[in-house]
């Protein structure tokens, strides 16, 4: 499996696989992040993304 943003190959105990996973952070700025939004259901994120998108959105919370 690739991961959508940085294209890397990941086994599948390294990403999240979809906007239902990705909705049980409950954390709404995290979801509208524009990479988490253009998501479908079957893209794949790995985890070292998730981190840097979660770093990015803490970054510019208001």
């Amino acid at each position: 499996m690739n991961c959508m943003i940085c294209s890397k190959r990941k086994e599948d105990f390294e990403v999240w696989h979809n906007k239902v996973v990705v909705a049980a952070t409950y954390d709404s700025e995290f979801q509208n992040h524009e990479q988490i939004r253009k998501m479908d259901d079957k893209s794949i994120i790995c985890h070292d993304c998730i981190l840097s998108i979660k770093e990015e959105v803490e970054k510019n919370r208001k």
